[in-house]
């Protein structure tokens, strides 16, 4: 086939299916090498029949039209971030999750007693099963409905304010007061802010807090000065609060780390960053949360340079009356059509049993 003028005139849906085939088998053993692929090997395990001198001239026609690239002076070619979209798009077998780890995840799950356990469970479970970092973002709290506010004694003068949200969310705060309070006071001032706020949203809860505490006794006021002075210390998110992350020591045991000079100590530093800062979390999952369904973002999609080199399969979970984000992260060769059911399966899974808490 003669080369355009435009390598664009050639989109995706114009390969031949030669072509097609041969890039499969670059993704499908670059995927389980890392390494650089040739087209002796492709002659090889292919059953298309093409000479070397063929098979050289089809490579060289996917690298020209950006489907696959020629990495230093290697004579194989790897996948870049068009190539890996025509895989997972039109070309990549999605496995089934085999009887023994979908009885794995049912019982982990079956066995947690608490949302909050429910949402370890499953990052811990998406981590061993796809032998990659899992990640979890929860609901962001201002779009939350209020469900109740409790306010505990604790010891002396200190009191205990638990703000729990429709979602599952819980913040809670220690306070100390001018003076000891009896348990009925408390107990009457949280009916108050009940019969006020509850089922209300967080946001729309901050914006009407102080007319609805205008007509307490000052005292009361002053147990309450928190929401007034503080309230990000209840209605703004933490990132360490919002973020859940299990695995972080698969993403090391992966061929590209283990090959010296594959990463540069730049690149290197950037899955140290996302492992350890939770903004980065949260700006990466925010952008796969405006996808609908499950999302695969491949390496440039991601629109972060920090995240050039890795891909995030993703899924919404559902808890309370809100949706939160659970992915998976791991290099661009991760096994695709293996790890978007582990995805879907656990998602659905946390979201049945978070449904029965």
């Amino acid at each position: 086939m003669p080369r355009p003028k435009n390598k664009e005139a050639l989109g995706a849906d114009l390969l031949t299916d030669r072509q097609r085939e041969i890039l499969r088998l670059i993704v499908q053993q670059y995927v389980l090498t890392a390494n650089p692929v040739g087209s002796r090997y492709i002659s090889r395990i292919s059953t298309l029949g093409l000479s070397d001198a063929t098979l050289r001239n089809v490579m060289a026609d996917l690298e020209y039209l950006g489907f696959i690239g020629h990495p230093h002076t290697s004579a194989g070619r790897m996948p870049t971030d068009k190539g890996y979209r025509l895989y997972v798009d039109n070309m990549m077998s999605v496995e089934h999750l085999s009887d023994a780890e979908k009885k794995a995840v049912a019982h982990s799950l079956g066995v947690a007693l608490t949302p909050e356990e429910v949402i370890r469970e499953s990052t811990t479970l998406l981590a061993k099963l796809s032998k990659q970092l899992s990640l979890l973002l929860l609901p962001a709290m201002e779009f939350g409905i209020l469900e109740r506010v409790e306010i505990v004694p604790l010891t002396g003068n200190r009191i205990l304010m638990i703000i729990a949200a429709s979602s599952g969310r819980v913040r809670t705060v220690t306070l100390e007061t001018e003076t000891t309070i009896e348990r009925s006071r408390l107990d009457d001032l949280c009916s108050i802010l009940n019969s006020r706020l509850a089922g209300k949203s967080f946001r729309e809860v901050r914006n009407i807090f102080f007319d609805s505490i205008r007509d307490l006794s000052e005292e009361d006021k002053s147990i309450l000065r928190v929401f007034i002075n503080s309230p990000e210390k209840f209605f703004e998110d933490i990132g360490s609060e919002r973020v859940k992350l299990s695995g972080a020591g698969n993403i090391f045991t992966q061929p590209e780390f283990q090959k010296k000079g594959s990463y540069s100590d730049d690149e290197f530093q950037s899955i140290i960053e996302l492992i350890e800062n939770e903004e980065v979390v949260i700006h990466v999952l925010e952008g796969s949360e405006k996808q609908t369904g499950l999302s695969i973002r491949i390496g440039s999609e991601l629109e972060d340079e920090r995240m050039a080199n890795y891909s995030i399969i993703s899924t919404k979970y559902r808890i309370g009356d809100q949706h939160g984000t659970i992915a998976v992260i791991g290099p661009k060769r991760m096994d695709y059509g293996r790890v978007t059911p582990m995805v879907e399966y656990v998602a659905k899974a946390m979201s049945s049993a978070l449904s029965n808490k």
